[in-house]
């Protein structure tokens, strides 16, 4: 949903638009009347109809009297949120009694509030399912640069605080929508609010404020038993829309689809791969940096990878069907190209490329249709014919990329430091089929991820996060970890991406004994950044002295880090040392326990081996000071 659409939402729902006016505005957005309506049948409750306790539909009510805080954990029961994700504060323990003798919920607690909302994105990414955390006011300021990430990913979460000084004003920028509650009777309702406005196409974070004197207020609330996921709006396309696309398609010569995080998000993958097979259209996941999950099977024979502009294949492309990416520069679709945008999101179509089809529908409806509208319109003989000239191109083409891919895992797969192909290589053949990777890597993950199969009936990738703020893998592991506790779970960081605010979340992890792996990638620099300051060309690539990316003095040994939490831990210095270091890793895994592997790996891209940089001693300086 966009922000001009949540944003005559709330004006409704405060009632500063009439209901007409709503859908008149909403439908000029792109919303058909039908969807608008069902949006407003989601998120409206008739409050009164909840006190007196006759049942909204889809909906049962319990009556309950406590505390404001007793009721915000009984409707939170009711919605199945089964975690509570905090940080130390005062002020909110009103909530935390009520959880005192709760058997189907648990505190998590997280020691830093921007790690804390990590946590909740990586459990919502993993499950699809909201997560709640509750934390102080003063920390709003912390958890803003991973409220900015969930912001990009469109999580449903519910972030709340103790209502008082900053208030939630920082974080509404970062936000789907933001209230404070006023007292203790209504606080059951705005959560629910909160929950349908954070999980209504496309989702996004929710902040609230809950304030003190009403957490601790005694009153009598209506409590709904809902489920706010499975409850959600599903917008669909007209039938005259899916009809064109089709024909479109069948007409179309040299067509590809781009896939993006609202196919998985829909839970549309094997409808996604059973359309591509109809038709034999080659799959791009969107770009690197916008590739949340792997939407498509990365072993698939018309899966071509990740999308970079222009594409070397196919040639003379004429049309493009995006289903539920981010159009970016790195997505931008050949000249000459007709372009289709499916979408639930209305701001999304054609923001940023020019699209002769903008389609607003969840992917899976319009997947669906589509399906069923090719087959109303073509018959089985001319779809063989369609299939079988494009299969021969499509193998050749895909043939050249394995061929590179494993050129390139044996021309450097002895190397030391470790090549990042090496990694991807033995992590591939360690792990678990299904095992769950949260990488938090740069511009050099493709070649250890390329590696690795993904898929429905592979491993589920989660992440990077689209926001690309450091700080969040640990965190979104230990959330992974938290929502799949019978998977592996697998974080990929960097050496700078560790650093960055992320080592004490370990307490976290080994208090709840999450067994998962880190793989710290450590090449004792900033790489990514280096690369992109110095390939300008200015004064630091002419000279060679990078200022701000080295990061080898003081050299870190991780494994001491995570010994300090009683994490095991291994450093990796030779290729063939990677292989036992998995395997003993992972039946640590098996038992329970929690590993880091520090794995030197070789730095890459400009004066990738220089160890210069600008040497400043403060007790120096000060020693001089004391001597003038």
């Amino acid at each position: 949903m966009s922000n001009k659409i949540y944003e005559t939402l709330n004006q409704y729902l405060s009632r500063e638009r009439s209901r007409r006016d709503f859908i008149r505005t909403v439908s000029a957005l792109g919303l058909t009347p039908l969807a608008a309506n069902s949006l407003l049948a989601y998120v409206q409750e008739d409050s009164s109809e909840g006190i007196r306790g006759n049942p909204v539909p889809g909906e049962t009510i319990e009556m309950h009297e406590g505390t404001g805080g007793h009721l915000v954990v009984q409707q939170l029961r009711a919605a199945g949120i089964k975690y509570v994700i905090h940080t130390n504060t005062s002020g909110v323990e009103a909530i935390t009694d009520s959880l005192i003798d709760a058997s189907d919920m648990n505190i998590i607690m997280v020691t830093h509030e921007g790690q804390a909302v990590s946590v909740a994105h990586g459990y919502a990414l993993a499950t699809g399912e909201l997560a709640f955390f509750i934390g102080n006011p003063k920390g709003v300021g912390n958890s803003i640069s991973n409220l900015y990430n969930a912001w990009s990913d469109n999580m449903p979460l519910l972030i709340g605080f103790g209502a008082g000084s900053p208030g939630l004003a920082p974080s509404e920028p970062v936000t789907a929508w933001s209230w404070n509650c006023t007292d203790a009777e209504t606080m059951p309702q705005i959560l629910r609010r909160a929950m349908k406005f954070a999980i209504a196409p496309p989702g996004g974070p929710v902040t609230l404020g809950f304030p003190r004197q009403f957490l601790q207020q005694k009153t009598r609330a209506a409590i709904h038993k809902m489920d706010p996921v499975k409850s959600r709006p599903i917008f669909r396309a007209p039938s005259d829309v899916i009809e064109r696309l089709a024909r479109w398609l069948i007409e179309a010569r040299n067509p590809y689809f781009l896939v993006g995080f609202e196919v998985s998000r829909g839970g549309a993958n094997r409808a996604m791969q059973a359309l591509a097979e109809k038709l034999t259209v080659p799959v791009f996941q969107a770009a690197r940096q916008e590739d949340l999950f792997s939407d498509f099977p990365t072993d698939h024979p018309l899966y071509l990878g990740n999308y970079i502009s222009p594409p070397r294949f196919p040639q003379n492309v004429d049309l493009v069907v995006n289903f539920g990416a981010k159009f970016r520069n790195r997505t931008r679709p050949p000249e000459g190209a007709r372009v289709v945008h499916v979408s639930f999101d209305a701001e999304q179509l054609g923001a940023t490329v020019r699209t002769h089809l903008p389609v607003l529908s969840d992917v899976s409806t319009a997947i669906n249709d589509l399906a069923d509208a090719i087959d109303s319109l073509v018959t089985k003989d001319r779809l063989d014919k369609i299939r079988a000239s494009r299969m021969g191109q499509i193998n050749a083409f895909k043939g050249l990329i394995q061929q590179s891919r494993q050129m390139a895992l044996q021309a450097r797969f002895d190397q030391k430091p470790l090549s990042w192909e090496r990694v991807g290589y033995e992590l591939e053949k360690a792990l678990d089929k299904d095992a769950v990777i949260v990488p938090e890597l740069g511009t050099q993950q493709d070649k250890l991820l390329s590696q690795m199969k993904f898929g429905p009936d592979n491993k589920l990738k989660l992440g990077r996060t689209t926001g690309g703020t450091l700080g969040w893998g640990v965190g979104a592991a230990l959330g992974a970890q938290l929502g799949l506790p019978d998977r592996q779970v697998v974080n990929l960081l960097g050496d700078g991406g560790f650093l960055f605010g992320q080592t004490e979340t370990l307490w976290s992890i080994a208090r709840y004994e999450a067994p998962l792996l880190m793989v710290v990638m450590n090449n004792h620099s900033y790489n990514e950044t280096r690369n992109r300051n110095l390939g300008r060309g200015g004064v630091q690539f002419q000279r060679e002295k990078d200022l701000t990316s080295y990061l080898g003095s003081p050299d870190v040994d991780f494994t001491k880090i995570a010994a300090a939490y009683g994490i095991p831990g291994e450093k990796v210095q030779n290729p063939q040392d990677l292989g036992p270091a998995l395997q003993r890793a992972t039946q640590q895994m098996k038992e329970g326990k929690a590993v880091l592997l520090d794995v030197e790996i070789a730095p890459d891209g400009i004066l990738s081996n220089s160890t210069w940089y600008p040497r400043f001693s403060i007790a120096e300086e000060g020693g001089r000071q004391q001597r003038s």
